[in-house]
């Protein structure tokens, strides 16, 4: 029986960690499903998921673990297929500071929109140095949600927090 194995890496940034951490997988009959990795902090840290036969799986959550100067958190999957949601994109752009995921995701969380996906950063603005903070994210919902409420909700918190938010269909 196959086994789905989602892994929280984090290890000091240096070449061959994803050749090392591949090798280990594939040694292993695992296969690499998906993944999202990047250099935070000066570290590489990454979300990957792993489906693996059932009588490797142990030997595969050991020799991960083995991995020097590499931290790894196995947590099991679930094999079975998850409900359909409609999908949409969010972008979020303003000048950075305290609070602005905390606001945005609040009132996603409450309209019953469920993250996806989430990609955060701060940049130097071009023309004056002021910090501004960029989100992108993949949104998911049921059928019974209504978008155009969700908008609604967004541009009221976007006034308040200043920032543009943009709901893409």
């Amino acid at each position: 029986m196959e086994s789905v194995l989602v892994l929280t890496i984090s290890g000091e940034d240096r070449a061959g960690l994803v050749e090392q951490l591949a090798e280990v997988i594939a040694s292993h009959s695992g296969n690499w499903e998906h993944c999202r990795m990047a250099h935070l902090a000066g570290r590489f840290v990454g979300l990957l998921e792993v489906s693996v036969p059932g009588d490797q799986q142990q030997e595969l959550e050991v020799a991960l673990r083995t991995i020097k100067d590499l931290d790894v958190l196995i947590a099991a999957g679930e094999l079975e297929a998850r409900e359909e949601l409609r999908q949409f994109d969010l972008q979020v752009v303003g000048t950075d500071h305290s609070g602005i995921v905390r606001d945005v995701f609040k009132a996603l969380a409450c309209a019953g929109v469920n993250v996806e996906e989430l990609s955060t950063s701060t940049v130097s603005a071009p023309d004056s140095g002021v910090m501004l903070f960029e989100a992108k994210a993949r949104l998911g919902c049921g059928p019974d949600v209504a978008i155009g409420e969700i908008r609604t909700q967004l541009e009221a918190i976007a006034q308040d927090i200043m920032v543009d938010v943009n709901l893409l269909d």
